[in-house]
């Protein structure tokens, strides 16, 4: 079952900036190219949003990727410590993804971490593949690095397995998608570069 209550954090905080910039969810949908029911989704509880749909959003609303899990932080501090026993502060999780912000409490970065555990790759003709968005795809330059457990990445048509302590590093821009391979889930440390809005 999804645990909706593990993703109501994000949602609310998209929905109230959202409201706040004056746009319409078909708007935000334009401007991110996403799709209104993927963000209706995300805005509920019900979806836990990809690391790429995140940065488009973000993008979109002229926000650091970080407002999401913390709109209004304290001052920035000099440096945020994260701590595996505390991973539920803010994780966003289903059935088949995981996804969670580390050091979301520093604002104005200029790399995004996430730690992903990456679902299962679905048969072509099953209900999920069939509502998935296209791959990922999103401005700035991605880290992966395998932190434990196997993964397959598609990378603009080409396939690399990865293990555990392999790390691959490439162009946000280029269309990837990541799964878990095995029987257990793997967890990979994913850095971003974020490309900060031109305020000028």
């Amino acid at each position: 079952m999804l645990d909706v209550s593990r993703t109501t954090g994000v949602g609310p905080n998209l929905r109230q900036l959202r409201v706040a910039k004056g746009l319409t969810m078909d708007r935000l949908a334009s401007l991110s190219e996403l799709t209104r029911g993927y963000i209706s989704l995300v805005e509920r509880g019900l979806k836990t949003p990809s690391i790429a749909a995140l940065l488009r959003m973000a993008a979109a609303l002229d926000v650091n990727v970080a407002y999401f899990f913390d709109p209004q932080p304290t001052s920035a501090p000099r440096y945020t410590i994260h701590r595996r026993q505390q991973e539920d502060a803010l994780p966003m999780k289903d059935e088949s993804y995981g996804l969670f912000a580390l050091a979301a409490a520093r604002p104005h970065k200029s790399m995004a971490p996430f730690l992903l555990t990456p679902p299962f790759k679905s048969t072509p003709n099953s209900a999920r593949a069939r509502q998935k968005i296209q791959r990922s795809f999103h401005s700035g330059e991605e880290m992966l690095f395998v932190v434990s457990g196997r993964v397959a990445i598609e990378l603009d048509g080409e396939e690399f397995e990865l293990e555990k302590g392999d790390c691959l590093y490439f162009s946000g821009e280029t269309p990837h998608q990541v799964h878990s391979l095995g029987r257990q889930k793997a967890e990979v440390l994913v850095v971003i570069g974020v490309v900060q809005p031109d305020r000028a």
